[in-house]
């Protein structure tokens, strides 16, 4: 028997020795038995059991060579570092860490708690087990374990003596080679490469410079951003779960390093555990519900990272320059495009490099492990190619369903793919008591809905066009009025900060915020008083004031009721408003479609499409009536400068319809025109003056004087919500001006102006009603002279709306 003074690798019989010998844990007399269960790379793990009691322990002790190969020597101080940090995260994370009894810098072993009764995850996962409990409790490691070691919390100095303690060279020699440069470069010739895939890595993965690049930032990111002290190899072989419970262990690569390494291993491995369960499990009920688990517990796990830190944050940081909101979600932001590139590296590496995935080895079905394999790299390459979009949940499914698209297009998982067109542009949801809107603003880089339900929200949401175009502009009003009104009377309405973006005096909800609201004429003037902030948002868009008024009207129409039935009113006003939009723009479309014939190039400015509707658009319904038809359009889509709505919404949604879309600059549709290639222009509007004098987004009055000068017709779509008679030409038309950043900064790294240079930047321009050969309503089309054509145009509106009252009246469906 050893006294164990000199190092020496240990077998299991000296392992029940060194029990004995090092801890008073098991009775002198135990029948002691051991077995070595350890199946990483690196260490050597033993548990020690009572045959008579069963209590148990676990002895881990760190060997010279790496396991999997002789020729790597190891530091065996790595012991010492894994014992320490587990220490430290277990003052973290309580109850997420096992206990550590004795750590041996001799015999560079430690003994720790046994996790009994939990199993290595990837184990479970391959037998397909699912843990609802594991998005919760890794979260919380997560948060706690990083943030509470990063100087935003911690003092300074305490924290460079634990950089300097925890410094881990050899082990993170090793993650640089195997995990960065070996799978893409395989300078030491041991990438181990399933052959099916040979000619998929060597395209997609050696081939592309790109992606090499951006991993090589990813490596020196790495190297060189001591951000905090993370785990350094946080796979579901480094996690002992069951259904009620988590332990993290195998901390020996940790260092000081960023945050997303760690994050991004544990999207990374779960993915993987989807890729087994979609390539192994045959029946579909038993698939869908596995594979389902594994990608809402990706989803989970981002969203509830995100919720705790900014909580954490909130609560420890001490930092004085770190106590901003600004900064707090810039430092946020990093750390999730941080996730993504690092969770795309492990990827690569456990497909290509050396050190496999056991999720991916056990797959039996040659094709079916080259499919998982092609998904996962497809899947790595869109996380690092495109890091800092990913933010969101919503955004690691949508990555997730397009690698899986792409390899397997008919996998049931998924379903058919959705376009733009599938989403809803605007909409109420009942039982959030939201306004849901496309955030207009990421596209077309990524679709993500926003619910809204602070009145200042959905200022906001108007004013920055994540939510734009006058039809949806008006819907998103009365829907935003209602939730308002609903505030209002059930008393939970904040009035607080609502008015800052428009630099106006708040709407004074505060002194009765907090009471239910039952006196009419109280309701009705804080009615008004939200209806004004929410009509400062946008002032061109007549759609606005029109969609309010309507709305104000259901309030006054019902003065003898309860204010619990004027907010139910409204809430039906709401729906009706957006119903009729919807109809409205189906009918404008069988209008401009009369004006033209199969074939047609057809040219459109900014975007009066659905995006800028509830359905089809306006200027665009043509188009896509058209498209139902067999018309085969050539449409062509001005950028339209400075935001770009042409290019980054119209091109996009037309595009993915499946119609035939070009896109072109501003200052190109009059070289068009002259080729004969445009025999029609159609163009939304935010405003029409009662003499036909037009309002569209800048740059439409250029178009107009080019189709006037070619002989092409030029009309313009406009609801008869956006037909204002009490304005009298274009001169009483009040136009935008926004901020020149939009001009000089928005869509480049640099300022591409020199300071100081003056910038001209209205949102609108006014077409004067003689370049404008007819205006298409849902009533029809209007022609010069316009006052008069609108008058017709208003009594066919009037005729309708009477009909439509005295059915009501008579309860005739």
């Amino acid at each position: 028997m050893s006294d164990f003074n000199t190092y020496f690798l240990m077998k299991e019989p000296d392992v029940i020795d060194y029990v004995q010998a090092k801890l008073s844990y098991f009775d002198a007399d135990a029948p002691l038995a051991c077995k070595e269960i350890g199946d990483g790379n690196l260490n050597y793990v033993f548990r020690v059991w009572d045959e008579r009691s069963g209590r148990s322990i676990i002895v881990k002790q760190a060997g010279e060579h790496l396991r999997i190969s002789d020729k790597m020597t190891l530091t065996t101080d790595r012991g010492r570092i894994e014992a320490s940090i587990l220490k430290l995260q277990g003052a973290l994370c309580p109850g997420l860490v096992p206990e550590v009894y004795l750590y041996d810098g001799v015999m560079c072993a430690m003994i720790m708690e046994d996790m009994i009764g939990h199993t290595m995850m990837r184990t479970g996962l391959i037998h397909h087990e699912i843990y609802p409990k594991f998005p919760e409790q890794i979260s919380t490691f997560l948060v706690n374990s990083l943030l509470m070691t990063t100087d935003i919390v911690m003092d300074h100095q305490k924290r460079k003596a634990l950089v300097r303690e925890f410094t881990n060279p050899e082990l993170c020699d090793i993650t640089e080679n195997l995990v960065f440069g070996e799978p893409l470069l395989d300078y030491n010739g041991r990438n181990d490469v399933f052959p099916p895939v040979r000619d998929f890595v060597e395209r997609e993965i050696y081939g592309d410079e790109e992606l090499r690049a951006e991993v090589a930032r990813l490596k020196f990111r790495f190297m060189n951003h001591a951000q905090s002290l993370i785990h350094g190899d946080l796979h579901t072989g480094s996690v002992f779960i069951n259904k009620d419970h988590t332990f993290v262990f195998d901390p020996e690569f940790a260092f000081f390093g960023p945050m997303g390494y760690d994050i991004g291993n544990v999207i990374a491995n779960l993915f993987f555990a989807w890729a087994n369960g979609n390539a192994t499990i045959d029946a579909p009920a038993e698939r869908a519900r596995f594979c389902g688990w594994c990608m809402c517990a990706i989803l989970e796990i981002v969203d509830l990272f995100k919720e705790k830190f900014c909580r954490l944050y909130d609560e420890q940081v001490t930092e004085p320059l770190a106590r901003s909101e600004e900064f707090k979600q810039s430092y946020l932001a990093d750390i999730m495009a941080d996730t993504a590139g690092y969770a795309g590296t492990e990827c690569i590496r456990r497909i290509v490099g050396m050190a496999h995935n056991k999720d991916i080895t056990v797959i039996e079905d040659m094709a079916k492990r080259a499919s998982a394999e092609k998904i996962l790299l497809t899947f790595a390459k869109d996380l690092i190619l495109h890091q800092r979009q990913f933010q969101t949940a919503n955004d690691y499914y949508r990555a997730m369903e397009d690698a899986i698209r792409a390899i397997e297009p008919d996998n049931p998982l998924i379903g058919p793919k959705k376009t733009i067109l599938d989403y809803d542009t605007v909409a109420l949801d009942d039982e959030q008591h939201a306004l849901v809107i496309i955030d207009q603003t990421k596209l077309p880089s990524r679709i993500e809905i926003l619910s809204l339900t602070a009145q200042e929200d959905i200022w906001d949401a108007i004013y920055l066009l994540k939510v734009r175009g006058a039809p949806a502009i008006g819907v998103a009003a009365a829907i935003g009025i209602y939730l308002a009104a609903r505030e209002i009377a059930e008393g939970t309405a904040d009035a607080s900060g609502q008015a800052a973006s428009a630099g106006q005096t708040a709407t004074g909800q505060t002194a009765s915020a907090g009471r239910p609201v039952t006196d009419y004429e109280e309701f009705l003037r804080r009615f008004r008083e939200a209806s004004a902030y929410l009509n400062s948002s946008r002032p061109t868009a007549v759609n606005l004031s029109w969609a309010l008024q309507r709305m104000e009207n259901v309030v006054l129409a019902h003065k003898g009721d309860s204010v619990a039935q004027i907010v139910a009113a409204l809430h039906d006003e709401a729906l009706a408003i957006r119903e009729e939009d919807i109809l409205v723009c189906q009918s404008i479309g069988k209008y401009g479609l009369s004006l033209v014939k199969p074939g047609d190039g057809l040219l459109t400015h900014c975007n009066a499409g659905q995006l800028a509707t509830v359905k089809y658009g306006t200027a665009t319904a043509p188009m896509y009536l058209g498209q139902e038809k067999g018309y085969h359009f050539k449409v062509y889509c001005d950028e339209t400068r400075p935001l770009l709505q042409g290019a980054r919404l119209t091109s996009f949604e037309l595009f993915s319809a499946g119609l035939d879309v070009t896109l072109l600059c501003d200052n190109m549709s009059a070289s068009l025109m002259r080729e004969g290639k445009i025999q029609a222009v159609f163009v939304g509007c935010d405003r029409v003056a009662k003499n036909g004098d037009t309002a569209n987004k800048i740059g439409t009055s250029m178009a107009a004087l080019a189709a006037k000068r070619y002989g092409v017709p030029f009309y313009v779509c406009a609801p008869t919500s956006t037909i204002d008679m009490s304005t009298a030409t274009g001169d009483d038309i009040v136009i935008e001006q926004r901020k020149p950043e939009e001009v000089t900064d928005m869509w480049y790294e640099k300022p591409m102006t020199a300071p100081g240079v003056k910038v001209y930047n209205p949102a609108f321009d006014v077409t004067g009603h003689d370049l404008i050969t007819g205006i298409v309503t849902e009533f029809g089309i209007a022609y010069p002279p316009y006052e008069e054509s609108f008058q017709e145009i208003f009594l066919k509106k009037q005729i309708r709306d009477t009909v439509q009252r005295m059915m009501k009246d008579m309860d005739i469906k």
